[in-house]
């Protein structure tokens, strides 16, 4: 018995002075522009035991390495492995690539740290405390300039004994085994007629709404690689036409990497493989490499049809209601006017809807700016401000001056002329208090144009426009509408009077954005304008030549505070820890990507406090104590991507992300890569961000 019990004291001891001193070890090799280093999923190794071995190269920040098919240039990773006696390795498996185009040259691979797996298994009979793996690794790390081939020799000791997993290196094995596309067995065939190419894949139901999709082709020198391809989406199928690779290879099959990001920001891939077919897949046409997958047809379409439906909801959020008020006492109006001139008044509101969007989506392709922009620069912020106040007079009945002041008392004068332009200005001026809105299906049309510019990015603006304008339009041209409305009476002036106090909210809103761009001195300014502004219009009233003198000098106050504050610069503002909260950090994509090295998980919020979404997002959700929870608990570090002012670290990741304005929120896991993110819905719930997590 009591030997009994020393044998298995002996065993114990045995495995673990095996496990600490015979466990995987291995350093990483360091060239002049990467880093490789082997890693296996297992610290101890078992006779005929099946384990998996990871390469974990990283090039140098601005350096790239290469996927299985570089595309027009490059050499992907290759081993030459040195294996102990009975040992057997399997195919080195390559992470879906990202694009890396380079003028006319376009490659596939990886621009940051790239896990790349194979599956080992061991001998039968082991002998020895350990074995050792070893392989002379080969490699080509370009940048936009200049390419060097790499090589390096890396090896693995492993111990041998009762099987010990790694969990870290295990984890990242998986996380590299999920960055892989999922095989799919999808209905794909291509053909080519000696000149172009065409492939065309069946595509489920649950991915028919897709946003883009771009195809890596796995086989190599049959297709032609270009930067914009030319995808379309028809009767639940996609097609590519491309041209022949110079040189064209034939081959009975071509393996391929399908990648889609779907309406709901979802990232996926599927490998397939098309089987060569002998008659034409579609209608011959063109081949061209300067559209993208967004871009055909039924993708401008669906662009079209989400930017309509997202102008419609706008009419519906916060930021819209200030200019309601205008519209509401002209609505009412509409009932004792001329049929004609109530069509008119809706065209020419349309108008003014459709030209601040067209001249939006103008300077947001040429200057590649974000949706919102303009509320980055303070003195729009206390102009804004300034002019809801006069709103507010004017709804107060201080004064009427019609049309004079870009719409203000719309449709309370007989004036025609005043009207028409009233109306034209009220458009205009609905745009420019929307912009700090982003309703649903926005991100998805707004993203589109931004990627897609020119004519068809233009159109989307354009059509996002008619949609915020659309309810108005209707109700001008059918009477049916109109007839429901309440007829005009005392009421009127009451209501008018109400609906000044929002305009009154707004400034202060606009006012408070300023102070958190240039500071509480320069909010107190703002105000301190303001009150003079409203002075000045009081004033601009009377008769008297005196009151005509101070008004001028009120305006001319105001004025000076504008200019001012418009040479002020912007300050720089500091995440402040909340120990109780979100424990936020300020955004870097420098520091978003080493946290990421370091396998760790990051959620990122991009804001500004001028998003009224962002703020209610944050009020109903990121504010509760079981989202704060979720995040402390799965050791989750959070990260704060402010775009109140202008960043270009922040614009950039936007853009990366297809989206041209907040807000955004991404969820990195461990092991995936900063192109990779999941992309949580614009409108968020604790519950949709805990599911997230």
């Amino acid at each position: 018995m009591i030997f009994q019990k020393i044998n298995r004291v002996l065993l114990v001891v045995n495995i673990i002075f095996v496990t600490l001193y015979y466990t995987a070890s291995a350093e990483a090799v360091r060239t002049d522009l990467s880093k490789i280093e082997l890693l296996a999923d297992h610290t101890v190794i078992s006779a005929g035991q099946t384990f998996n071995i990871a390469i974990e190269l990283e090039p140098n920040e601005d350096w790239h390495v290469y996927w299985e098919n570089p595309g027009d240039a490059g050499l992907k990773l290759t081993m030459d492995w040195n294996l102990p006696e009975g040992f057997s390795i399997g195919e080195l498996q390559f992470p879906r690539p990202h694009l890396i185009p380079f003028e006319e040259i376009v490659t596939y691979g990886y621009e940051s740290k790239a896990i790349f797996f194979a599956e080992v298994t061991a001998a039968d009979n082991l002998g020895g405390d350990s074995v050792n793996l070893s392989g002379s690794a080969f490699w080509l790390t370009c940048s936009d300039v200049l390419c060097v081939p790499q090589e390096a020799k890396i090896n693995l000791d492993i111990g041998v004994g009762s099987a010990v997993i790694d969990n870290q290196v295990s984890s990242l094995v998986n996380a590299a085994k999920e960055d892989m596309p999922s095989t799919a067995a999808w209905n794909s065939k291509f053909y080519t007629d000696g000149e172009n190419f065409t492939v065309v894949s069946d595509i489920p139901k649950e991915y028919e709404v897709i946003e883009s999709a771009y195809l890596f082709p796995h086989s190599q020198g049959m297709m032609e690689n270009t930067y914009h391809q030319n995808l379309s989406f028809v009767d639940g199928k996609i097609i590519g036409r491309f041209k022949n690779a110079y040189g064209y290879d034939d081959k009975d099959n071509f393996d391929f990497v399908l990648n889609i990001k779907t309406a709901e920001g979802q990232d996926v891939a599927f490998a397939l493989i098309a089987q060569e077919s002998v008659v034409p897949l579609v209608e011959k046409g063109p081949a061209t490499d300067t559209v993208d997958a967004s871009s055909s047809p039924l993708g401008l379409v669906m662009a079209l049809a989400f930017a309509f439906l997202g102008g419609l909801i706008l009419n519906l959020m916060p930021c819209v209601f200030p200019i309601l008020s205008l519209k509401a006492m002209s609505v009412v109006d509409l009932a004792k006017k001329d049929p004609l001139e109530v069509k008119r008044s809706g065209l020419l509101y349309t108008a003014g809807v459709v030209v601040c969007f067209g001249l939006i989506g103008a300077i947001v392709n040429l200057l590649s700016v974000g949706w919102g922009f303009h509320m980055q620069m303070p003195i729009v912020n206390f102009v804004l401000g300034l002019l809801m106040i006069g709103i507010a007079l004017n709804l107060f009945g201080l004064f009427e001056f019609g049309g004079q002041l870009i719409g203000l008392g719309q449709g309370l004068m007989n004036d025609k002329t005043s009207g028409r332009r009233a109306s034209f200005l009220t458009g205009f001026l609905a745009v420019i208090v929307a912009t700090p809105c982003t309703a649903p299906f926005m991100a998805s049309a707004l993203g589109f144009a931004f990627i897609e510019g020119g004519f068809a990015g233009m159109l989307v603006f354009l059509s996002l426009g008619f949609g915020l304008a659309f309810p108005y339009l209707i109700l001008c041209y059918i009477p049916a509408f109109r007839n429901i409305l309440p007829r005009p009476g005392a009421w009127m002036e009451t209501m008018r009077n109400i609906l000044a106090f929002p305009m009154l909210a707004t400034a202060l809103w606009l006012f408070w954005i300023l102070g958190n761009q240039l500071g509480l001195d320069a909010m107190a300014i703002a105000l301190f304008a303001g009150l003079l502004f409203a002075f000045f219009i009081w004033s601009f009233t009377k008769e008297s030549k005196l009151w005509k003198f101070v008004s001028i000098i009120c305006l001319c106050g105001s004025i000076y505070s504008g200019v001012y504050l418009s040479n002020q610069n912007i300050q720089d503002s500091s995440i402040l820890m909340d120990k109780g909260g979100l424990n936020s950090v300020e955004y870097s994509s420098l520091e978003l990507q080493n946290l990421i090295d370091r396998n760790q998980p990051v959620f990122v919020y991009f804001t500004a406090d001028w998003c009224v979404t962002c703020k209610l997002n944050e009020r109903v959700a990121l504010s509760q104590t079981s989202v704060h929870e979720a995040l402390k608990n799965n050791d989750i570090t959070v990260m704060k991507a402010d775009w109140t002012n202008q960043n270009p670290d922040i614009t950039g990741t936007l853009q990366r992300h297809g989206r041209i304005g907040v807000p955004l929120y991404l969820y990195f896991p461990v092991g995936r890569d900063i192109d990779n993110p999941d992309i949580l819905p614009q409108l968020l719930t604790a519950n949709i961000i805990i599911e997230a997590l």
